[in-house]
């Protein structure tokens, strides 16, 4: 059974590591970003850190995240941090059904545009076609923000 629970706790983290580390897409130093982000909420809590999470759960295991936030420099936008789906769960729609899950919660908070960026490398050109398969727009890309020949994609949705 599947279902989408908002929230992170401390025994979550061990499943964001495993979820990231089997995409094969990250970087090591994004991947302590990504921990560092989960421990401080998971101690703080989501309304202290600002950090929004989103979790999809199979048969009682953590199988995606996601990870948002509301940016404070606008009344009305916020921004996706991390969304990633363990590799063996891939292309069951899991990707999909967080990311609505993450857009009607940021309705319901009255965020009106939810912004996010990734790599313009070709091994996440399966990534861009799923955020525009989602309805999401290219804003703006930035060559070389990365590294020489990455690309940072600026894409966003209006809700």
């Amino acid at each position: 059974m599947v279902s989408v629970e908002k929230g992170i706790f401390t025994e979550d983290i061990k499943h964001i590591e495993k979820i990231l580390r089997s995409s094969g897409f990250f970087y090591d130093f994004e991947i302590e970003i990504a921990l560092g982000l989960a421990s401080d909420s998971a101690g703080l809590g989501s309304e202290e850190s600002g950090y929004s999470w989103m979790k999809i759960i199979n048969d009682g295991e953590m199988v995606g995240f996601a990870n948002y936030v509301k940016n404070s420099f606008s009344i009305h936008s916020w921004e996706l941090y991390w969304i990633a789906v363990d590799q063996n769960f891939r292309n069951r729609r899991f990707g999909s059904t967080l990311l609505s899950a993450v857009e009607e919660d940021i309705r319901n908070s009255g965020g009106k545009i939810l912004w996010l960026d990734t790599s313009g490398r070709p091994l996440y050109a399966p990534t861009e076609s799923f955020y525009r398969e989602n309805g999401y727009k290219l804003a703006a890309s930035l060559p070389d923000f990365y590294a020489p020949g990455d690309p940072k994609q600026v894409y966003y949705k209006i809700l």
